[in-house]
């Protein structure tokens, strides 16, 4: 009888043994588990950030270039009629210009103050007082820059021409002729020597 109770006892110790066994390996086993999910989220968020951050740093650097490149454009500056005129002489009669600049007919016109047909009468204009094709007409419009040349026929009559019309940024020419100190001596010495053409045609009536 106490055989048979002793052996009862062994086998329920058994039991309890084992049962103690699989709960702590599956305790184990959970929390291998739990922490493999929270190193998964913390390598995630570790990935996000290194994302975020390396966005911002595209942005900075994409924000940096453009004013670079914005700053190193001449910004316009608010030049007066005739040295408009004088920076598109440069650009479309600049032999011209240096050839001329400083006579008594080399002059000046400011719109409509002695208008010479229909078409320039709101234009002012730079001329050397020769025939039509000494003359440049021009007008300035906010940063557009309208000019008018009179054109001789394919056959070379003057007579027989038409006029040309174009437009430039005011921006370019002061980009192109007027941003170091030397460009703006430059075209501040030519714009010095026009003369006013009121006066000269008073005096050459």
């Amino acid at each position: 009888m106490n055989k048979k109770i002793l052996g009862y006892a062994t086998i329920l110790l058994g039991g309890i043994m084992l049962a103690g066994c699989g709960n702590s390996s599956s305790t184990s086993s959970a929390s291998s588990s739990s922490s493999s999910t929270t190193q998964s989220s913390t390598q995630k968020k570790s990935s996000s950030t290194k994302q975020s951050s390396s966005s911002l740093k595209q942005s900075a650097s994409s924000s940096s270039n453009s004013s670079a490149k914005a700053s190193s454009t001449a910004k316009t500056t608010k030049v007066d009629d005739k040295t408009a005129g004088v920076m598109l002489m440069l650009l479309v009669e600049p032999d011209y210009l240096k050839q001329y600049i400083g006579n008594d007919y080399f002059c000046y016109s400011p719109a409509g103050e002695n208008p010479i047909s229909d078409a320039t009468a709101d234009y002012s204009y730079l001329t050397a007082n020769g025939d039509p094709t000494s003359f440049l007409y021009y007008k300035v419009d906010g940063n557009t820059v309208t000019y008018k040349m009179w054109v001789s026929s394919d056959e070379g009559s003057v007579s027989d021409g038409h006029f040309e019309t174009k437009t430039v940024s005011l921006s370019t020419l002061e980009n192109d002729y007027y941003v170091t100190q030397s460009q703006k001596d430059e075209v501040n010495g030519y714009v010095s020597q026009l003369k006013n053409e009121s006066n000269y045609l008073n005096q050459n009536k």
